[in-house]
């Protein structure tokens, strides 16, 4: 989207607000398919990225199939048009009632806990599952988003394959391997360590159809940054296959790569204070809507819409909570004053899906761009 463009959205609708390029989303869609052409695959949208039924339906159009961990994001998915065969449910230490859901909605569970396999063969022993594994494979980057290490909450410990053919001797069921290595990887050849892991433990699990790679795929959030290299990633994934010698399905679950940077965070300066040492640039947001530069600590370019072309000044750029609350800090940025917006980028995936009402503020709007035309899709 143009500079001029997130501006007219403002006029119309206010800030703070979230923006959606649907092309956008559509063009990282293709992008990704693309690349995995050479053998049979799926991509399943990891909706905990951005969750809005408007999202969702652009790439159910597109031919995504989806990727739930909760029994809402099922409801959610089934209500704009996903059929059941569609949808991976890959929850978190589920409970009891979370398995029941999935199983009487007949989409496919992916389990990550040994501890749940039993209640599985007692009370639902005629259902297939996935398993979603751990391979205590370390990677670079932020490992706060790094989900297959051996202190990882995630997935069954490889070391634990033992027990697992122990549950199939009493009658589980098991169709699919599951490895989700982290978000972000920076380096491909991170990613091929997991795939290897399943690759290799596909002799011993015959009936098995499916490998999930989950996602890692990274986003460019600053001009110079790495993207990730989908060329060689897929060569390694097509000779492993051609390798193995099983008609497999390969599947994989991007929610960040898909939608991150079709999104932008539009806000207003309140006011430009000046500190003991800084200047605080004081924008009607916070991290109640876009949590992961605080949580993360997660970069975000940051444009000032109203003086592209004004003189840099460097910014600590700030929110209106009652918290330390900052976007970014020391950040270049054209003259900002009171009344202009800000626009951060790379918002499309875990901004509105982490909103919260801290503070009693009110959440952002939701926009989409389609054709140069704004249409309001907040819930």
């Amino acid at each position: 989207m143009q500079n001029k463009e997130l501006l007219t959205v403002t006029k119309t609708f206010g800030t703070p607000v979230y923006v959606y390029d649907k092309q956008m989303i559509i063009e990282q869609y293709h992008k990704l398919s693309n690349a995995f052409s050479g053998f049979k695959h799926q991509i399943h949208y990891a909706m905990k990225a951005n969750e809005n039924p408007e999202i969702l339906k652009i790439l159910l159009n597109e031919g995504a199939k989806i990727d739930t961990v909760s029994p809402n994001e099922i409801r959610r998915a089934l209500s704009v048009g996903f059929k059941p065969q569609d949808i991976i449910f890959t929850p978190s230490f589920p409970s009891s009632k979370d398995i029941d859901f999935a199983f009487e909605q007949n989409v496919h569970l992916h389990i990550g806990e040994l501890e749940c396999l039993q209640y599985i063969i007692d009370n639902h022993k005629d259902k297939v599952v996935g398993l979603r594994i751990n391979p205590a494979n370390s990677i670079e980057g932020n490992q706060k988003i790094a989900t297959a290490h051996q202190n990882s909450k995630f997935g069954i410990p490889v070391s634990k394959l033992d027990k697992i053919f122990d549950f199939m001797k009493q009658g589980l069921k098991v169709d699919a391997l599951h490895i989700h290595t982290g978000s972000d990887v920076k380096n491909w050849k991170d990613l091929t360590k997991s795939v290897d892991v399943l690759f290799n433990l596909v002799k011993d699990f015959p009936d098995v159809k499916f490998l999930d790679f989950g996602s890692g795929f990274k986003v460019k959030y600053k001009e110079n940054d790495a993207e990730i290299d989908l060329t060689a990633y897929a060569n390694h994934i097509k000779n492993k296959l051609k390798n193995c010698q099983r008609d497999l399905i390969i599947q994989f679950e991007p929610g960040k790569f898909l939608v991150s940077k079709a999104g932008y965070l539009l806000v207003r300066v309140n006011a430009v204070k000046q500190g003991y040492q800084k200047q605080f640039a004081g924008v009607n947001s916070g991290f109640h809507h876009l949590i992961r530069p605080m949580y993360y600590d997660a970069y975000h370019e940051i444009i000032n819409l109203s003086n592209p072309n004004g003189k840099l000044q460097k910014y600590d750029v700030v929110g209106q909570l009652c918290e330390e609350d900052t976007f970014a800090y020391d950040r270049l940025l054209p003259e900002v004053k009171k009344g202009d917006i800000l626009a951060i980028k790379n918002a499309g995936a875990y901004g509105f899906s982490m909103v919260s009402n801290y503070n009693l503020r009110d959440k952002p709007k939701e926009i989409l761009w389609d054709k140069n035309k704004a249409k309001d899709i907040s819930l």
